[in-house]
């Protein structure tokens, strides 16, 4: 990891002024957890070891903020100057929702996420596409309605590395549990399932097993409480019926684009899958 250009930029972001706790989602939170829970195998979880994909990283960083931080402007300014002064650019095809900066061996991109904003919802105008703080800083974030719970009962994933600077530093990132991470990864495999342009959703396919799989011992009981308090939540049930059709169900085409992902192996439990799935969106 210590080579990892996503990890610096983590480590980077951290070490800036004014830094703020990052919760990162995406294929790369996940990644993440994998690398962890694998240099601590004393961790239980629910899936073994040897029934999980080999851990898989992305080129990119889904940076989920907190609806108290998008929401201010002043705590998005200090995320705008610290993605400035580590050389991020505009993404042009998505104005202040995406950066990208040039790394060895290529680019990070980072995607600004805002999850839902309950009581914070009437400190920015009304936009169903993005969160802009008022007033504007240059620096927006994407709508995640999806991400139901996501900054209840976080992951603390420690990280260490060497900084662009070539220091050495030690922090760690948030990871969203179980259950709001099934509820993202569904809904984006739904939008995804027909796109040949994004592989037909086979890594959000994968990843919905993944994260099944990576599921502890320790945020089991966190996760189960939070799935039946948002039961007859409308992001819930539309989590279900996508699962029931997609994943549970035999012949669903999540199953098939598990099946025809390059990290399949005969190892992989499809049944164990549909029937924890099934108990965790219950």
């Amino acid at each position: 990891m210590a080579h990892d250009p996503l990890l610096t930029t983590l480590l980077d972001l951290d070490a800036a002024p004014e830094s703020q706790e990052l919760t990162i989602g995406g294929g790369y939170g996940l990644y993440l957890k994998q690398l962890y829970l694998k240099r601590n195998p004393q961790t239980r979880t629910l899936f073994h070891p040897s029934a999980l994909p080999s851990a898989r990283t992305t080129a990119d960083i889904d940076l989920i903020l907190r609806a108290e931080v998008v929401t201010d402007s002043t705590s998005m300014k200090a995320i705008r100057d610290a993605l400035d002064a580590l050389g991020f650019i505009v993404v042009a095809t998505a104005k202040y929702t995406q950066f990208v900066r040039d790394m060895q061996p290529g680019q990070v991109k980072i995607d600004l996420l805002a999850g839902p904003l309950g009581e914070f919802a009437n400190r920015v105008p009304k936009d169903a596409r993005r969160v802009k703080p008022r007033p504007a800083v240059g620096l927006h974030a994407s709508r995640l309605e999806e991400a139901v719970a996501v900054d209840l009962e976080t992951l603390r994933i420690p990280i260490s590395g060497v900084l662009s600077s070539g220091q050495t530093h030690k922090s760690h990132v948030l990871i969203p549990q179980t259950f709001s991470y099934l509820l993202m990864k569904l809904c984006a495999f739904r939008d995804r399932m027909d796109d040949k342009d994004k592989g037909f959703g086979q890594h959000h396919a994968l990843d919905v097993y993944r994260i099944e799989g990576l599921l502890t011992q320790e945020e089991d009981a966190a996760v189960r409480k939070l799935s039946a308090k948002f039961s007859s939540h409308s992001v819930v049930l539309d989590a279900r019926a996508i699962a029931q059709a997609h994943f549970i169900a035999a012949d669903g085409v999540g199953r098939l684009r598990i099946l025809e992902h390059p990290l399949y192996s005969p190892s992989l439990d499809l049944e164990q899958m549909a029937s924890e799935l099934s108990a965790l969106l219950r």
